[in-house]
């Protein structure tokens, strides 16, 4: 129960922020590694260890992209799922009750504005 609690206070305390950071387009691109646009490598009959490098490289960076996208992923569709959670959550509660968490947490009015605003002593 108390872990909840916490959670859920943690939820109401970093909504904007979380809410923030799920960016849909391009998110995912914007955190990835850059690759290459296909660059062909020139081999030298002298040696060829510079072109293996590269091309190893090349996969390793590939590897490490899809597997940091499919990361981030999981980590955006778990935050939607939390603030989904929470929002219906907090549409399940009475009106009243309802709209005072809405403005003390999303729309962050301070307390003593909220209390002005719905009379509450």
């Amino acid at each position: 129960m108390i872990k909840t609690r916490k959670y859920v206070e943690y939820l109401f305390k970093n909504y904007n922020e979380i809410l923030k950071n799920i960016v849909r387009d391009g998110a995912i691109e914007c955190l990835s590694f850059s690759l290459s646009n296909n660059e062909k490598i020139i081999t030298i009959n002298i040696s060829d260890k510079s072109c293996k490098i590269a091309l190893i490289y090349n996969e390793a960076t590939k590897r490490m992209n899809k597997e940091s996208r499919e990361e981030i992923y999981k980590m955006l569709k778990l935050t939607e799922f939390e603030i989904t959670r929470l929002n219906y959550c907090i549409e399940q509660l009475e009106n009243k009750i309802k709209e005072v968490i809405k403005e003390i947490f999303i729309e962050k009015l301070s307390w003593s504005q909220t209390c002005k605003k719905y009379s509450i002593n």
